[in-house]
This record gives structure tokens, sequence and C-alpha cells, in this order.
């Protein structure tokens, strides 16, 4: 509830209309349903506020019942974003962790973790040479978002998450009968173990979109192998 007060707060001042959008995603792993992403975003002005939630669900809730909630302001343009600060609150089993990020005006990321790590990840990306990346909640909303369909399947993107450098490219549009379907890349950047490295930098992605009846194209469905078996993230 506080996210969403900042974030209207934040967007309240501004002129121009304010472009609002709610989504509800079901996420899966190898067939087997995970979890549920949702996210409430606004945009006004040149900047944006975005409110997020992850749960599990299906077998996944019965071994693993924490939550997230997420939060996350800055500035926008197209498909160009700076962050200026985010906030994710994880509750698991009666312990609530809260990281928080700031980034300098320069777009240099500084984190805080409640309560602190009793040691820093062994791997970590030092934070101050991170410029230039995007919050994990901003991510998601850039990734997940309506798009008009000149900036559909155009994103190129890094993602700091306080301990590891993630790059996510969106490219090559292919049109289908309901719209288009994106060919993309997952890679791995900074903060991870040689023999992470060595197994493997990069994952082929895929994004579905639907055109809208004002044009506006819409994610429909994100497609990407992993580990645990092919991840699929559906629209409700």
């Amino acid at each position: 509830m506080r996210g969403i007060l900042l974030g209207g707060l934040m967007l309240a001042g501004l002129a121009g209309p304010v472009q609002a959008e709610t989504a509800t995603y079901n996420v899966s792993f190898a067939g087997i349903r995970a979890g549920i992403l949702a996210f409430d975003g606004s945009e006004k002005g040149g900047r944006y506020a975005v409110n997020g939630a992850a749960r599990p669900s299906g077998m996944l809730k019965a071994l693993f019942d924490a939550s997230v909630d997420t939060h996350a302001a800055g500035r926008v343009q197209g498909n160009s974003y700076r962050p200026a600060n985010a906030r994710e609150i994880t509750r698991d089993d009666g312990d609530t962790v809260t990281r928080t990020v700031r980034f300098s005006g320069s777009g240099v990321p500084s984190y805080t973790r409640t309560p602190p790590r009793k040691k820093p990840p062994e791997h970590a990306a030092p934070a101050a040479q991170q410029k230039g990346t995007v919050d994990t909640t901003t991510a998601a909303y850039a990734i997940l978002r309506d798009r008009p369909a000149h900036l559909a399947c155009k994103l190129d993107i890094e993602i700091f998450d306080g301990a590891k450098r993630h790059r996510i490219r969106l490219h090559d549009a292919a049109p289908t009968r309901n719209g288009l379907t994106c060919s993309g890349t997952y890679s791995r950047v900074a903060g991870f173990s040689p023999e992470d490295m060595a197994e493997r930098v990069n994952w082929p992605l895929t994004m579905d979109y639907e055109q809208m009846s004002n044009g506006t194209m819409r994610v429909t469905g994100l497609t990407f192998p992993t580990s645990f078996g092919k991840a699929r993230i559906r629209r409700r």
C-alpha cells in the first residue's frame, strides 16, 4: 500500500495524462505451475512508478510459501529506463528481508539489505561498477508491459540485482496472425562464479505479443530454457 501511495504522489504533480496498466502472469517450469507475477504501473510526464508482487502457486506453494512485494520509480523514454529508487520486501516463514536501491544521478546503484548478510556472496559484482543498469522490478515492467508497435521487440536492458548483472535483449520481430513473436537472448554478465560462466553464458528467449484493437502490442507469453526445464510466463 505504501508503495502505491508513493507512486501516485510522485506522478500526481506532473502534467499530461497518466498511462496506467495492470497485468497478472502465471509462471511454470517444465509444465508445472510455480507462481504468479503481477504488476501495477503508471507513466506520466516521462516518469514511471510500478508496484509488483510474486507468489508461489501449485506444487511450489506447498514447499516454498514466500511472498515478494516490490516498488520502483524513475524516468522513462521509449524503451530507455533510468530508475531512481526501488524496494523489494521478501517474507518467508516469519522472516522479512528488505532490499532497497538508490541510483545516483549518473545511474550508479547503491544497495542496502535489512537485515544485512553475514557475508557477501562470494562472486558478487561491485555495485559501483554497475552504472547504467536497472533494478529487477523496473526490468520486469519494461519486459512485460504493453508497447506501441514501433517499440515492440526492441529492448536491450541490463539488470543488477545487488550481486549479479544480467542482460536481456529482444529483437527480430516476426509477424503472426494475432501480433508479433520476438526472438531474444538472456546473458550472464558479471557476479557469477567461473563455473557458471564456463557452463553457459547465453540463453534464447521467445516473446509473444497480441495486437490490441488500438494497435498496442500486449505481451501474452515469454518462454526460455532453465536448468529446471522450460520456463513459461503466460498472461492470465
